[in-house]
């Protein structure tokens, strides 16, 4: 009796298992969002600030802003990284002037 119970016991937890890997990828999926914004230069003398960039994934996405990072690239010098936590809980990574 112990080894049919075993076995059924085995074949439950292999069920449990696979319904779960089936079911998981499509329910607690935490998204990381890669969003750009173009932003261009005011004065072309002057670097754009922090304040600017602000200003710009504010008025595009609302939420907490996390951090503000200044990542030049070679063809762009005002290249600011903006980490944001959505109002909806979705992590988003905004990428502010650093492509066209």
């Amino acid at each position: 009796m112990d080894f049919k119970q075993s076995i059924f016991a085995a074949l439950c937890s292999v069920m449990v298992v696979g319904a779960t890997n089936a079911l998981l990828p499509n329910i607690a999926v935490a998204a990381d969002s890669e969003k750009k914004i173009s932003l261009k230069r005011t004065n072309p003398n002057e670097p754009i600030g922090r304040d600017a960039v602000l200003s710009k994934v504010k008025a595009t996405y609302k939420g907490r802003v996390l951090s503000v990072q200044e990542k030049p690239l070679p063809d762009y010098p005002d290249c600011h990284v903006v980490r944001m936590l959505a109002l909806d809980g979705e992590y988003l990574t905004i990428k502010v002037a650093c492509s066209d």
